[in-house]
């Protein structure tokens, strides 16, 4: 039987292994912090609810599972074609998309959301690995360094006017590729500016619009009033630190709560007492959760969990004979292991507050479909890698 199974999942056999685990913890933690949902939506039902996230992960790891037979070399063609739609995808969505909590991130095609943004990401990357893949022997010209970075800038600014934080991780996962793929340091230097001028554009032009005509765009007071918050000042002169309702921060004081009362071991599973009070503690603040519960030691063992995931998504690197593979799938894996990061460091306060969720283990619906897309794609990567891990 296993190794019947080991047959089935193939390629790097340690990745496997963390998707397990990560989707483990993610049963458990989830169990655990959603009694508040589950009174909203399910009349205090807490079996109800956990039991559509458990169907949603068994869904994302058969997801992985075919995704990660498909040959590598079928992305690049598709993906090609998507990134020209991809800018359209993400003006139809903040112009008509689904408004939930103020923010129009999601589009709805046969009865089912998702975020657009999380699917232009990933054309986005694959996008970039194919292009440094094809020159990675030869020169870089000049022109196909230019169209990439003005195709990064255009993507990271649409997706800035929805959610801020994303644009700046998708920003930051694009520079790091293009810095392994050891592209000269003056295009590192232009992709960088225009990234800082986009996010700066996006900010300044939403701020200028909100002020004079009282419209909103996209996020942009949110990002200022969270950014207040955070620095405690007044940036934009309203008069109020965080904005009318944002200046006493509840979310980040709640998880401080939560992780000042965790401390080395934790109260025990089950025994958070802020999941009750603090807003999205299935998804947004599921760290915090993680530590009051499990303490110090747990919220390291998530966080290893993921520094695992990067270290075996940067070796494939080395050991696959496809460029375009290594490319890949160092790209997927920092945009996960980038956006968990910035999850953590959230959570304990070392930045203002935003909604990205911890990738593979918080409550979420079609975002957390896309990372286990990713994952696939890192498996299937990894079929082709010399050393099969065991």
């Amino acid at each position: 039987m296993t190794e019947k199974l080991k047959n089935h999942l193939q390629g790097d056999k340690q990745i496997w292994w963390i998707l397990g685990l990560l989707s483990l913890i993610s049963v458990v933690t989830v169990y655990s912090s959603i009694s508040s949902l589950a009174y909203r939506q399910a009349g205090g039902n807490t079996e109800a609810v956990i039991l559509r996230h458990v169907l949603f992960l068994v869904i994302g790891i058969v997801v992985t599972y075919f995704v990660h037979k498909i040959d590598i070399s079928r992305y690049a063609h598709i993906a090609k074609i998507l990134l020209y739609v991809s800018p359209f995808l993400l003006l139809y969505t903040l112009m008509f998309g689904v408004s939930i909590g103020h923010a129009r991130r999601w589009i709805t095609v046969m009865g089912l959301s998702f975020q657009t943004a999380d699917f232009v990401k990933l054309v986005l990357i694959v996008n970039l690995a194919a292009m440094l893949a094809s020159k990675i022997h030869i020169e870089y010209k000049r022109k196909d360094l230019l169209e990439i970075i003005a195709w990064c800038g255009l993507i990271v600014f649409l997706i800035s006017l929805s959610s801020f934080s994303s644009a700046i991780i998708l920003g930051f996962t694009c520079f790091t590729i293009m810095w392994i793929g050891k592209v000269p340091r003056r295009y590192l230097r232009a992709l960088t500016f225009v990234i800082l001028g986009v996010v700066s554009f996006a900010l300044l032009t939403g701020y200028l619009i909100k002020v004079t005509t009282g419209k909103e765009i996209g996020r942009v007071s949110t990002v200022i009033d969270r950014t207040e918050a955070f620095i405690n000042r007044d940036l934009d002169r309203d008069g109020y630190v965080g904005g009318y309702l944002g200046g006493k921060s509840s979310q980040k004081n709640f998880a401080h709560v939560a992780i000042a009362k965790g401390g080395l071991v934790g109260v025990g599973p089950g025994n958070s007492s802020q999941k009750n009070v603090l807003p999205e503690a299935y998804s947004d603040y599921i760290y915090s959760i993680v530590i009051e519960e499990y303490g110090l030691i747990g919220g390291m063992v998530v966080l290893a969990l993921y520094l695992w995931l990067l270290a075996r998504g940067i070796s494939n690197i080395d050991y696959t004979e496809r460029a375009f593979g290594g490319l890949l799938c160092v790209g997927l894996t920092l945009l996960l292991v980038f956006q968990a990061f910035a999850h953590m460091a959230i959570n304990v306060g070392l930045g203002p507050v935003t909604g990205q969720t911890l990738p593979l283990i918080s409550r979420g619906g079609t975002s957390a479909l896309f990372s286990f897309i990713a994952i696939g794609i890192v498996l299937s990567v990894s079929k082709y890698s010399k050393p099969q891990s065991a």
